[in-house]
């Protein structure tokens, strides 16, 4: 299955800019004749304001087709807090902020993010005549997806793509892209277990590119580095150079859609209404995107909630395991990159000219609590990762020439295939990386891991490495493999040519 969501979500107000709500308007209406233009499934999602805004409403009622579905976009704004009887605390008096606080739910107790979302809800369904099945927001806690599981029949949830000190939150070692079904203690860690599993698929949004999203511009050639390119985010989002720029969209869509995804592919297109300053990049991006699109037969375009009604008919039981592979740049900069994910752990197999590495591998643990499950966000930023086995994030330019888990220093492009369900092969000559979703089988004699890429605290005991990171005890065992620990790495020196690790918890 091969799917994409076009969503565009609207805010009523932007208090940066003059005029705003006019102008946001404005903007939305043409995004809607944009989709109704080219007769496509698309998705608009409503933040609470607009939906109190009686142009907005009137602007859906009267000129969405049935191509289009409407959900709820889930920032908290001023006019929702009043109607719940809750203080709006914007310190710069404004009734819409995307600081943590007052812009998001983490923001407030428990009780106050019932009130909230049950207010959200009313309003939707008092105008529009039922309730949405698609609810999405940058950051949603934990505490207000389990809420609505137990009292709204919703279809599907979409939360940011991973990033790391942008705006006012940082999401770390998540689902890299498609879905996932969530531990009912934390929304950005997929559950291992039916017991502890929330069933509303989470998509990621925005369009990650496979290479660069993960640490910017540190693997580009040098003009494609060059500070004073105005590149922003290395997304499909059609206000940034990348997703703006024809060739680059036609390879992120080669990615997505034309290499290995283990059966789901899946990338979300769409803007929200508040880039103002660049709206006809915007518009012509999007009408740039909708049109490669359509030239792929095999691509279906999706309202987001059918898509997850899709997703919970096809994986009824668990999280699938999926891929994302680019097996060429569009840069000059000799690099490939694999995404595996599942429900167990998250890996990025990484080739940069002769290196080929893990960049990043992260465990997932259902047990581990969301920081804002139970307790109100205190501070500027709200914080969502999982716990790091491989992070290469911050590694320097110098360390970048040993960083991560290294498997060959003189390696040539390697190629990826499907064995089965679930199971991907990266062949890379004689040597070999084989990804299950419990475990993942590597031929190589011998394999560095370097503390560059370690932010936990690391030690070896026995045939496995102890990892320790913000009080959470988890490890890597190793079948077939003996360990040893100098020079500012770990060496995994294989028995018999191959081994096996384990990611696991304690």
């Amino acid at each position: 299955m091969k799917v994409v969501n076009l969503m565009n979500f609207v805010r009523n107000i932007d208090e940066r800019a003059e005029n705003s709500t006019e102008r946001l308007l404005s903007f939305t209406t043409e995004q809607l004749r944009l989709v109704n233009e080219y007769s496509v499934d698309n998705t608009f999602l409503l933040q609470y304001d607009t939906v109190c805004n009686d142009d907005f409403v009137s602007l859906f009622k009267h000129e969405a087709t049935n191509k289009t579905e409407l959900g709820l976009w889930y920032e908290i704004v001023e006019p929702l807090t009043t109607a719940c009887g809750i203080p709006y605390r914007s310190d710069r008096g404004w009734k819409w902020d995307w600081h943590i606080i007052p812009g998001y739910s983490m923001a407030y107790s428990p009780s106050q993010r019932e009130l909230l979302i049950d207010e959200a809800m009313r309003k939707f369904k008092e105008v529009f005549g039922y309730y949405p099945k698609t609810v999405a927001g940058w950051v949603i806690d934990t505490y207000t997806l389990n809420y609505l599981s137990r009292n709204y029949d919703i279809s599907a949830v979409a939360i940011c793509r991973d990033q790391a000190n942008t705006d006012a939150y940082t999401l770390l070692g998540g689902y890299f892209n498609q879905a996932y079904y969530p531990s009912r203690r934390n929304i950005f860690t997929p559950a291992q277990s039916r017991e502890m599993q929330t069933d509303i698929p989470i998509f990621r949004l925005l369009g990650p590119c496979p290479i660069h999203n993960y640490d910017n511009r540190k693997y580009g050639s040098d003009e494609f580095k060059d500070p004073g390119r105005k590149l922003g985010c290395f997304t499909l989002e059609p206000c940034w150079y990348m997703g703006s720029t024809p060739d680059i969209v036609k390879w992120m869509f080669d990615c997505y859609y034309g290499e290995e995804s283990l059966g789901f592919a899946y990338a979300q297109i769409g803007q929200e209404n508040s880039f103002l300053e660049v709206k006809q990049q915007v518009l012509d991006g999007t009408k740039m995107q909708i049109e490669q699109l359509l030239e792929r037969k095999d691509v279906l375009f999706q309202k987001m909630g059918d898509t997850g009604e899709w997703f919970k008919k096809q994986y009824p039981e668990e999280t699938p395991a999926t891929s994302v592979v680019a097996l060429d740049n569009f840069d000059s900069a000799d690099v490939q990159s694999v995404y595996y994910d599942c429900k167990n752990y998250t890996a990025n197999l990484f080739r940069f000219e002769d290196k080929i590495f893990f960049r990043s591998l992260f465990l997932f643990d259902e047990r581990v609590e969301d920081l804002y499950l139970e307790n109100t966000c205190t501070t500027f930023d709200a914080i969502y990762e999982n716990l790091p086995i491989v992070d290469t994030r911050t590694c320097s330019e110098e360390e970048k020439k040993q960083c991560g888990l290294m498997l060959d220093t003189d390696a040539r492009p390697f190629s990826v295939q499907k064995l089965a369900d679930g199971v991907l092969r990266a062949d890379l000559g004689e040597k070999s990386v084989i990804f299950y979703d419990d475990r993942i089988e590597i031929r190589s004699d011998t394999l560095l891991w370097y503390k560059s890429g370690i932010t936990a605290n690391a030690h070896i005991e026995g045939d496995s490495v102890i990892l320790e990171y913000k009080g959470h005890r988890y490890r890597l065992d190793f079948d077939g493999a003996e360990l040893f620990e100098h020079n500012g790495c770990i060496e995994i020196k294989s028995i018999n040519g191959y081994c096996i690790i384990y990611p696991r918890k304690s």
